[in-house]
């Protein structure tokens, strides 16, 4: 019998893969939010390359967060 954490898929190990992009628009986050666009193959072929060389497995779940820089005030009247 084969209990639920005895399965190879139960033993899973945490390994956070970060990507940054700069210079995200508004139309791209919408395209990302819909699987498509810039970021979306972008995020893709990193994760195909990382795959390739054997950094992370195949069945890898990514997390995309995109910020944005807070605008600095400049004086009264910005």
């Amino acid at each position: 019998m084969v209990m639920a954490s005895d399965s190879p898929e139960a033993k899973q190990h945490r390994n956070p893969v970060v990507l940054e992009f700069s210079g995200a628009d508004s139309d791209d986050i919408y395209d990302l939010r819909r699987g498509q666009g810039r970021i979306f193959r972008s995020v893709e072929a990193q994760i195909t390359k990382l795959q390739e060389k054997g950094k992370i497995s195949e069945n890898i779940q990514p997390i995309i967060v995109i910020t944005k820089k807070k605008r600095k005030k400049k004086g009264l009247l910005d």
